[in-house]
């Protein structure tokens, strides 16, 4: 993709020479449609598509300090004296998960106001209407097509970060105060001694839930062939978020062929300056 921009700009560092003899001229630059619109909104769509790529490739360092947090506690220096198996990736966050956290919700708004400009960008009526020149509209919808595409692999990034952010959050705030609310609720000194233990409330035990009751028919993956003992649902977010990260750049690369290949017509049909009668 940095080649496809570098070519752009080798086509459009184009001046003219002002000659010193002739008298003032007012002159019309003519430049065929593709490249027009490769300058004024392919390039810019696929410089946010990179700024896109440099924050998403940040979150996996984030989602692993959040799973290692939740698994081996804060110090990670205890993580030989803790089980791993026996942690709980949704349980009560530390300051670690927090931090972890906090670092994914600022990917979000960066993430999404690109992937926003990028897509005006891309339907900007020359794109999708057509520029009248049959040859230049064919190359340029070829062009939004996959770019189009490698839109869609990061805005799926961007669903995982976000969805998973939102989801911590929600059962952070469900479970903001469950101490006070305990203190509160315990019996009289002097009153009755309570003849059982009250089973532990199903929507706080594990905050994953964010609030929802768990599914009694929800399968233990971890008994699943094929699926490591002690699995957790931040390993199989951390592993769509690689796959994601993954199709973009395999997308961008086929994106990046077809800007490649007009940017080399506009190289070989260098705009031209025709002076007004």
């Amino acid at each position: 993709m940095r080649r496809a921009i570098v070519a752009l700009a080798a086509v459009l560092a184009v001046g003219a020479t002002p000659s010193p003899t002739p008298p003032p001229q007012i002159y019309h630059i003519v430049t065929r449609p593709l490249c027009s619109e490769l300058n004024e909104h392919v390039a810019p769509a696929i410089g946010m598509m990179l700024q896109n790529d440099s924050t998403i490739k940040k979150s996996p360092t984030l989602f692993k300090q959040y799973n290692d947090a939740a698994l081996y506690g804060s110090d990670a220096t205890t993580a030989g004296k803790n089980d791993p198996i026996a942690g709980d990736p949704g349980g009560s966050s530390n300051p670690s998960q927090t931090l972890a956290l906090q670092g994914m919700e600022t990917l979000i708004r960066p993430i999404a106001n690109n992937i926003i400009a990028i897509q005006t960008m891309l339907d900007t009526p020359q794109l999708m209407q057509g520029t009248g020149r049959a040859d230049d509209d064919k190359l340029l919808q070829d062009i939004r097509a996959k770019l189009l595409k490698a839109l869609a692999a990061q805005n799926a990034s961007l669903d995982i970060i976000s969805g998973f952010v939102d989801t911590q959050q929600m059962a952070d705030l469900q479970h903001a105060g469950e101490s006070y609310i305990s203190s509160m609720s315990q019996p009289d000194v002097g009153g009755a001694t309570r003849s059982a233990t009250p089973a532990p409330n199903s929507l706080t035990t594990n905050p994953n839930y964010a609030g929802l009751p768990p599914n009694p028919y929800d399968i233990d993956l971890a008994n699943v062939p094929g699926l490591t003992l002690g699995y957790n649902p931040v390993t199989r977010l951390l592993d769509a978020l690689r796959w994601t990260i993954d199709a973009t750049a395999t997308r961008e690369n086929d994106a990046a062929k077809a800007v490649m290949s007009s940017a080399a017509l506009c190289s070989s049909e260098m705009p031209h300056a025709s002076p007004t009668p």
